[in-house]
């Protein structure tokens, strides 16, 4: 039932002054409208989610996106991101390095070469290294091993540090050769070279046993990233299998707005932005609606992203 008008307590006020003045029958009759239930079906408000799910490995430089935050996967000891404000995800306990040996048991000559990855290196003599990519062959085999290891790592003068490989230094005859980056893709790094002595090899023509991440170590890294760094509302929380699961705060529809995206082989979004964020009914505390089914009160004071309705089923 819709309240009075104004005019409709007027007018039932003044007949009720013709027996007794004292008696307001408009104020009385639009008092008990306004306490009936009114009719009405509210809802509580509901936070907006969406689902990632993760169906293979993940990369380093791999990127997730969720609104103005951006995680990326990164699989060396350093860090690297590669662009400042990105988030980490930090992969480097799951994704071994790939790795490789040098031998050099014997004291290298001018013209040898030998590259790693597509950077060649090229044994000059002694005092005529000058540029990048230039080992001087040392005045005996142990001068020229740890020539060997500062150039690959840029600790010399004149070299630049290799951009996708470490070396270590020798033990006896052997270097140990390291990616920076976890993961399969430094399986491809070429080990060769055309040293004079026979003796002077690599272990193989290319790094190997360089592993990814699985989706099963990423999904925990993605929600402990999300936890401690995420700065848009929401919480990352296991799903089944290797899926994430983002919900928003706050309920109601106003992060349905939250853009999401990946930059992923292996991973995607249910949907580009949350969904499913519902906004609660407005209602004082102790409001009453009523349905065919249910009455309906506020136990507190209720808006848009509150969830204070509560609701009692009619009996026979």
């Amino acid at each position: 039932m819709d309240a009075l008008t104004v005019a409709e307590v007027q007018v039932l006020n003044n007949l009720s002054d013709v027996r007794d003045p004292s008696v307001n029958l408009g104020n009385k009759v639009q008092s008990i409208i306004t306490a009936l239930p009114k009719s009405g079906t509210p809802v509580n408000a509901v936070n907006a989610v969406e689902t990632l799910t993760l169906t293979g490995v993940v990369i380093d430089s791999e990127k997730i996106i969720i609104g103005d935050d951006l995680y990326e996967f990164v699989a060396d000891d350093a860090q690297s991101v590669s662009a400042p404000g990105n988030i980490p995800i930090d992969i480097t306990s799951y994704a071994d390095k790939a790795a490789g040996t040098l031998t050099l048991p014997t004291q290298p000559t001018s013209g040898d070469t030998m590259t790693i990855g597509t950077k060649v290196y090229t044994f000059v003599p002694v005092g005529t290294d000058t540029a990048d990519g230039e080992i001087s062959i040392g005045a005996d085999l142990a001068e020229a091993k740890g020539n060997v290891t500062a150039a690959i790592n840029g600790t010399d003068e004149f070299n630049v540090a290799h951009p996708l490989v470490t070396a270590s230094g020798f033990i006896n005859d052997i270097c140990a050769l390291s990616a920076i980056f976890g993961g399969t893709a430094g399986n491809a790094i070429a080990t060769t070279e055309t040293f004079a002595a026979v003796g002077n090899v690599f272990g193989a023509t290319h790094l190997e046993s360089g592993t990814n991440c699985s989706a099963a170590n990423a999904d925990g890294l993605i929600i402990s990233a999300i936890t401690e760094d995420g700065t848009e509302g929401v919480v990352a929380t296991q799903g089944s299998g290797t899926t994430v699961v983002l919900t928003a705060d706050v309920p109601g529809e106003g992060a349905n707005d939250l853009v999401l995206n990946t930059q992923m082989a292996n991973g995607s979004w249910g949907s580009g932005h949350l969904a499913g964020g519902v906004n609660g009914t407005v209602g004082d505390a102790g409001a009453v609606l009523v349905d065919a089914t249910y009455l309906y009160v506020a136990i507190a004071a209720n808006t848009i992203a509150d969830k204070n309705w509560r609701c009692i089923p009619f009996g026979l």
